[in-house]
């Protein structure tokens, strides 16, 4: 399954919501905006509501108002950095392919790293696709539809390079895109003799499986880390710089080395595209929400923003929250001790991830993004709007849900900065984890870190759903009307 898959895609039902979940969210990055942010721009609001009919007070209008031009600056605020980091993750693997020696390939591992910060955030703007207009020339149909080539995962590795003997998947040919010029994937035959951009957007799920991926971050985290064949004991994949190596004779394939250097360079062909392609991407994302555009994401929740746009903003943060992090990334792989359903599973970054999609959401709900440069941006958000429609109270419970989510996940990603402890050793159970030395008491500490970022998650959705029923939403689901 991949990012693109989603439990029960158009509503939050507090009986789900309470078998299922898990949220991650850290603290510094949500400071109020200054409501000037909004006020500045709130003619690009107002230019589009001549043909709406107001049927809202003046004050309730304007609160709309700001509440959707803040999410609309936020979008792009994150997906410009976003693109920025991925940039700068494109000249250090195009360093490290050029010169493969370990300071370069550690550079480009930071340049992951910190390339996914800024990304992650921005997964709450996702799920879009039932609420978005039809517009035939809007260049992105919606973030959900276009995501899966820059996001999917778990991704099936033997398809795109070496894996290890007792690798199990569902495309199991020795055949792949690095060792061959043609490759069989199902009924169909694709010619992989020229790594291209544009070949491995037409190879990702190819074959109609999810698991052939072939793009995005992910792809990139494998060719830089390697698979992580530690299970869930200690570590992260370790490929060595020699699998760049385009000496004759040096060049290998994990352990094994090649008698010609052309596998070398072909997954040096495949990491430059994949980055190529990454940065692609996200520039025709960033340009969807410039201001003063048209016929974009942008343009189209402004335009709509009377219909159904409080409820879109709210069922994103309940969709990421509840449907993706919670259940399809922590509780699945929770629950079996998979680290294959681990979401950074190649380079052990997954309690990263999670803090940042995490983040994403408390930034709509308190109308503030930080952006790389240290410039907040919004002004307005989920908060403020209850706030200001009377709803002091429901506010002030879930902004207390936040605190316990924020507290009890600052705890993950504290344990796996500054311990050492990453989320596969904590998902372990007891039995997987008694494997590596580790007593039946501190594991279930581990897992119980985990556990009780779940049980939080169920009030935070009961909030979120809570919220929108005080403002006159009585469910979440995408068709039911304003």
């Amino acid at each position: 399954m991949n990012m693109t898959t989603v439990t029960n895609r158009k509503i939050l039902p507090t009986t789900l919501a309470a078998a299922l979940a898990g949220i991650l969210l850290v603290s510094g990055c949500t400071k109020q905006a200054n409501d000037d942010t909004a006020t500045d721009a709130q003619t690009e609001v107002q230019n589009t509501d001549a043909a709406n009919n107001r049927t809202t007070s003046g004050a309730e209008q304007a609160n709309i108002d700001r509440l959707a031009l803040s999410y609309v600056n936020m979008a792009h605020a994150a997906y410009k950095d976003s693109l920025g980091t991925a940039k700068t993750l494109q000249t250090a693997v195009n360093a490290y392919v050029d010169a493969p020696t370990e300071a370069n390939l550690e550079a480009a591992k930071a340049a992951y790293k910190a390339a996914r910060q800024p990304y992650s955030q921005t997964e709450v703007f996702r799920f879009d696709e039932a609420f978005v207009s039809a517009d035939d020339q809007r260049e992105i149909g919606s973030v959900d539809g276009w995501e899966g080539q820059v996001n999917a995962w778990p991704l099936d590795e033997a398809l795109i390079d070496y894996v290890s003997d007792d690798y199990e998947g569902e495309y199991n040919s020795q055949d792949n895109i690095i060792n061959s010029d043609s490759i069989a994937v199902g009924s169909i035959k694709q010619d992989t003799s020229t790594i291209t951009p544009q070949l491995l957007a037409d190879m990702n799920e190819i074959g109609g499986s999810e698991a052939n991926v072939t793009t995005g971050y992910h792809a990139i985290e494998f060719m830089l880390w390697g698979q992580d064949t530690n299970g869930v004991g200690e570590g992260a994949g370790n490929r060595p710089i020699s699998d760049y190596n385009t000496t004759d004779g040096e060049c290998t394939s994990g352990e094994s080395a090649n008698t010609d250097a052309s596998i070398c360079e072909r997954r040096g062909e495949f990491l430059k595209a994949a980055a190529q392609l990454l940065v692609d991407d996200l520039t025709a994302m960033e340009a969807q929400w410039q201001p003063d555009s048209e016929h974009t994401l942008r343009s189209d929740m402004i335009a709509r923003k009377d219909n159904n746009g409080l409820r879109q903003i709210m069922y994103q943060m309940g969709s990421l929250a509840f449907g993706e992090l919670a259940s399809q990334r922590m509780q699945v792989a929770f629950v079996t001790g998979s680290t294959e359903d681990e979401h950074e599973c190649f380079s052990d970054l997954t309690h990263l991830s999670y803090a940042n999609n995490a983040r994403g959401i408390q930034n709509v709900f308190n109308g503030s993004y930080k952006t790389l440069a240290d410039k907040t941006v919004g002004g307005y958000g989920v908060k403020n709007y209850l706030i200001d429609t009377g709803h002091q109270d429901v506010a002030d419970k879930l902004a207390a849900d936040f605190s316990k989510v924020e507290s009890d996940f600052n705890i993950i990603v504290e344990k796996g900065e500054k311990e050492g402890i990453k989320i596969d050793q904590m998902i372990a159970t007891v039995g997987q984890a008694s494997k590596q030395g580790i007593s039946a008491e501190e594991q279930n500490a581990r897992r119980g870190w985990i556990e009780t970022a779940i049980t939080s998650l169920q009030e935070l959705t009961t909030g979120i759903e809570s919220a929108a029923k005080a403002v006159g939403i009585d469910n979440l689901d995408a068709d039911a009307g304003s």
